[in-house]
């Protein structure tokens, strides 16, 4: 299991809203699954988790399990794996004095623990690259 943080200096409902329907503004062009750096990245309500490329190739990304906002994010996470493997991202908002706590769980499900072997160095590697860049997006866009 991976648990990372990250504090953003907003109200938790406000993280949430950056977290899950900005994520196109924040999420790094080399961490973009389509290959487009100006691709479109949506969680939405609904269930579906998807990017978008400029030419309008998708790549599914996950399942929206989970939808709480201000307060929690359940996502069956394809990158790295696929829809037969998911893994799971769980994601929190807990207000702290200075704003948010954003709390990030990422693991194997049954189906994903030999994926999740082989690969949990590369997904920490890429949440050391996107808890970076949300901060600074929600920093930009106080």
């Amino acid at each position: 299991m991976i648990v990372k943080t990250v504090q953003l200096a907003c109200d938790p409902v406000r993280a949430f809203a950056i977290f899950s329907e900005q994520a196109s503004a924040w999420w790094p062009p080399g961490r973009r699954h389509t290959g487009d750096p100006h691709s479109a990245i949506a969680m939405l309500q609904t269930g579906r988790f998807y990017e978008r490329a400029s030419d309008g190739r998708e790549v599914e990304l996950g399942v929206v399990r989970e939808w709480r906002p201000g307060e929690r994010l359940v996502l069956d996470f394809y990158p790295g794996s696929d829809a037969a493997h998911p893994t799971q991202v769980t994601v929190r908002f807990d207000a702290t004095d200075s704003g948010t706590r954003v709390t990030i769980e990422h693991g194997p499900l049954p189906a994903s623990e030999a994926i999740w072997n082989q690969r949990a160095a590369k997904f920490e590697q890429s949440w050391a690259m996107l808890l970076p860049a949300l901060a600074a997006y929600a920093l930009e866009h106080r």
